[in-house]
């Protein structure tokens, strides 16, 4: 990604400090600032465009709360949809100014604040261009925009956020109660349609080689996991084995797996807390495995571990899937399942559940 600055957006005698931060190419008077993006980067206007409901819109204007931690008197954030990337749940700013000597060159709390708003705005209004909004935030009568807009602080704006997608998830909580079960399947399929029919639509651009196919089932996948969809992120990736994936692809897959674990949600919690995309790849390969219900080869890595939490977990998930194996020969059903439970019982009792 490149960044072309002209002389009075830069300090001409502070371009070494520039270059400490950021590849820097001088032409004349011209600064061409020089960014590698992060690998699995999906550029921002992409996931906006993916997230279609006004649930997946709330979730996504929800994670723009980790842009509050950006900022510092020394770095200013350059906020502009085309300036920021999702890394799996992780928001990423490319450019960022640097004070007093590269713009944005001062912090302005305000700007910061109606920057924030304009880009949570953008997700509802697709047809208005970002700068549109900037400039007209005071013009909006629309009940959600207008409360968006009279928000006085970032707490405000989020503390607001939170409560509207707490609010359309209990409403469509509620609903799905009152659908039946054969209806609610029949939309549950549409829906899945739909969101693949977009996400195709969306990267046509691709080649149809292999490496290409990969990258777009990447995409794909990432685009899922940030809307919240996990079983369709590891859907979209269950033909590849985890040697073939990177890192970003492989946290995906961790983090889906265990939002879709018979866990309580406290449990869930504590695990995602010791998951990141810098985990070993043993730990990452072991959610992934557990995700696509090979237990044994999870088992396996738990053990490698050494993590008595986790083996139990894979012990406990091997035993429903052998008592519900009605093709298992019944001796050996039984003795596995003898097996399993000694192991479960040995294991319960060390860690004191």
């Amino acid at each position: 990604m490149q960044i072309i600055v002209d002389k009075t957006q830069y300090d001409k005698e502070a371009i070494t400090t520039i270059q400490s931060y950021v590849q820097v190419n001088q032409i004349g008077d011209e600064l061409t600032l020089i960014y590698s993006l992060p690998q699995g980067a999906i550029p921002f206007d992409q996931v906006a465009n993916q997230a279609r409901t006004k649930l997946e819109k709330l979730r996504l204007a929800n994670q723009l709360s980790q842009l509050i931690g950006l900022t510092n008197d020394y770095q200013i954030p350059y906020l502009h949809p085309e300036n920021m990337y999702m890394v799996g749940e992780q928001l990423v700013v490319i450019h960022s100014g640097l004070a007093g000597i590269l713009t944005p060159d001062h912090p302005e709390a305000a700007l910061f604040l109606d920057n924030l708003k304009s880009l949570v705005l953008s997700l509802f209004m697709p047809k208005l261009s970002y700068e549109k909004i900037l400039a007209g935030l005071s013009a909006f009568d629309e009940k959600f925009a207008k409360q968006v807009v009279e928000a006085d602080s970032t707490e405000d704006l989020f503390a607001f956020l939170r409560q509207e997608l707490a609010r359309i998830e209990a409403k469509l909580k509620a609903t799905k109660r009152l659908v039946s079960k054969r209806t609610y399947q029949v939309y549950r399929v549409i829906g899945v349609l739909a969101i693949m029919i977009a996400l195709i639509s969306g990267i046509s651009w691709y080649r149809a080689s292999t490496s290409d196919k990969q990258k777009r089932d990447i995409i794909e996948a990432q685009t899922s996991f940030i809307i919240n969809n996990y079983a369709k992120a590891q859907t979209d990736l269950e033909k590849y084995e985890p040697k073939a994936l990177n890192k970003s692809a492989k946290y995906i897959l961790a983090v889906s797996s265990i939002n879709l674990a018979d866990l309580t949600a406290a449990q869930k919690q504590v695990v995602l807390n010791n998951v990141s995309i810098k985990s070993d790849d043993n730990t990452l390969n072991y959610w992934l495995y557990m995700g696509r219900g090979e237990f044994e080869k999870a088992l396996n890595l738990a053990q490698n571990l050494g993590d008595e939490q986790l083996t139990l977990l894979a012990y406990t998930d091997l035993y429903q899937a052998t008592k519900l194996n009605d093709k298992m020969a019944g001796a050996k059903k039984q003795k596995r399942l003898a097996d399993y439970s000694k192991q479960i019982d040995e294991l319960t009792k060390k860690l004191g559940k």
